[in-house]
């Protein structure tokens, strides 16, 4: 078999963000910053990945979000961070920087800072992080609790403590998780969570982290470090080690914090399914509806007037970027919404779902270059008719991954479409329905259609509640190389097939 796309190979950077000497842009008290990541290669439209929590009252502030994003070395990858104060009206804008993720890479530990400017005017100064992180196999589950913890609010109060951790990268501290605070308690118990050895330690037993404790004010104003100390995995798991002396900065215990319930815990990847026999079928469903234009017109994405369309271009790269996923290069390819007259498949109706073969039993063709050919050979046995609908393609799809449950059988499925879906909300129903089973799908958007129903159904997916899996990805094409296509093509196809095992 070839090799796959596997997320293994990828260099991955996480981005550890911090301010200082933000402006204030409050009366009464101190702006509330968080902060909006914009990325963008260079020549394209940018993106928003996210943003940090608020940090209330903090001028310089350490946010405990991070950002992952794929590093590509021959490429210049453009980020804008944008910080606002939130208010009670809204938000209030603090300023901007922009550097590229080879300017980070390059400088002395990956750690770089630069000035934040707000309309011209100097506004403190961003500093940024990279730290490369690999996928991880190996998490902890474990709870925190504490004893004795120094009071730090006098003899009308008592601390408010909360936990940081730290890893340790290139000389420098980057914090990767805080526990929620215990109200007026110094013998606190936080509750468990969850963490990958990756983010903790960089897969390393021997590295060390760190923990801070600290005492919560008012709003997270002014927090006040405790005490803190190092430790390793191996120390906690191999020496068996459960019970930490909390130092303050200057030297002197000031409590105890013991390690509750820890487990160790180990789950497959990408690479571990398939090294077990995880095979996979390969799928592709071709939008003949109208709204691609009448093929005997140029301007037609389906122009057989065009020795090579749009259409048969985006075939056959998909179908190049596919094969490697299938050990024999089989593609069942299907015809939606159109009326199929092919030399042994002949309606004289609209048909919402037919297979480019002419036989419903065998579908399939060999390699990249015979998807192409097939999708060529058959342009002008089909008439260009109707809208385009996708509920018959998704229960066709959806039949199969359910007759795979429970084998070693993956399905990967393409619709290569315009983008005007005229039933959307069934469309959207089926993929919420069948979430949980075997198989992927990627929605390839043609010609200049936003894309606005098939965006909004994969936000309703990721903010459904109770959480549920997402198996669906969209990708608007555009001509690059294989390779590139590649990775945006199959760039979640690994965590799907993970979060279906799993």
């Amino acid at each position: 078999m070839q090799q796959i796309y596997n997320p293994d190979e990828r260099i991955n950077i996480e981005l550890f963000l911090a301010a200082r000497e933000l402006p204030n842009l409050e009366f009464l008290s101190k702006s509330d910053p968080y902060l909006e990541l914009y990325y963008s290669l260079q020549g394209e439209p940018e993106i928003c990945l996210g943003k940090t929590e608020t940090a209330e009252c903090n001028l310089d502030p350490n946010w405990e979000k991070s950002f992952t994003i794929e590093y590509y070395p021959d490429l210049i990858q453009i980020l804008r961070f944008q910080i606002f104060d939130q208010n009670r009206m809204g938000r209030e804008f603090m300023g901007e920087a922009q550097v590229t993720i080879k300017d980070i890479l390059q400088s002395k530990n990956s750690l770089i800072s630069m000035p934040i400017k707000r309309f011209d005017k100097n506004a403190g100064q961003l500093i940024c992080k990279a730290v490369q992180m690999k996928q991880s196999n190996h998490f902890v589950t474990w709870q925190f609790s504490g004893s004795n913890i120094k009071n730090m609010d006098g003899i009308f109060g008592k601390s408010d403590p909360f936990l940081k951790f730290y890893l340790h990268s290139d000389n420098v501290w980057c914090q990767i998780y805080q526990t929620e605070y215990i109200k007026d308690d110094l013998n606190p118990t936080w509750k468990d969570f969850e963490v990958s050895l990756q983010r903790l330690c960089l897969n390393d037993e021997y590295k060390k982290f760190k923990i801070e404790c600290l005492d919560r004010h008012e709003k997270g104003k002014n927090n006040q470090l405790i005490g803190s100390f190092e430790t390793t995995i191996d120390e906690i798991f191999n020496q068996n080690k459960e019970e930490f002396s909390l130092v303050q900065p200057k030297g002197g215990q000031v409590g105890t914090i013991r390690i509750k319930n820890k487990k160790r815990i180990y789950r497959a990847n990408f690479d571990d399914y398939i090294k077990q026999g995880t095979t996979f079928n390969l799928i592709i469903g071709i939008d003949y509806s109208t709204h691609n234009g009448v093929p005997s017109f140029p301007d037609s994405l389906h122009s057989y007037i065009d020795q090579n369309n749009k259409y048969g271009k985006v075939i056959c790269d998909v179908a190049q970027v596919l094969e490697k996923y299938n050990q024999k290069k089989l593609f069942a390819i299907y015809g939606i919404g159109a009326e199929p007259h092919l030399t042994n498949y002949t309606l004289n109706t609209y048909q919402t779902l037919f297979p480019l073969t002419g036989d419903f039993q065998k579908p399939q063709v060999e390699g990249y270059q015979e998807v192409a050919n097939l999708y060529k050979n058959t342009l002008k046995q089909i008439v260009v008719k109707g809208d385009f609908q996708i509920e018959d393609y998704i229960k066709y799809i959806q039949t199969i991954a359910e007759n795979n449950a429970g084998k070693l059988i993956y399905t990967i499925c393409v619709i290569i479409a315009q983008g005007k879906i005229t039933d959307a909300q069934v469309f959207e129903d089926l993929l919420i329905k069948g979430c949980k089973l075997p198989y992927s799908l990627i929605f390839v958007g043609m010609g200049k259609n936003d894309f606005s129903e098939v965006k909004k159904i994969i936000d309703k997916m990721n903010n459904q509640q109770p959480p549920i899996r997402n198996n669906f990805t969209f990708y608007e094409y555009k001509e690059q190389t294989i390779q590139m296509l590649s990775k945006h093509l199959m760039n979640d196809i690994p965590q799907h097939l993970v979060s279906y095992k799993q």
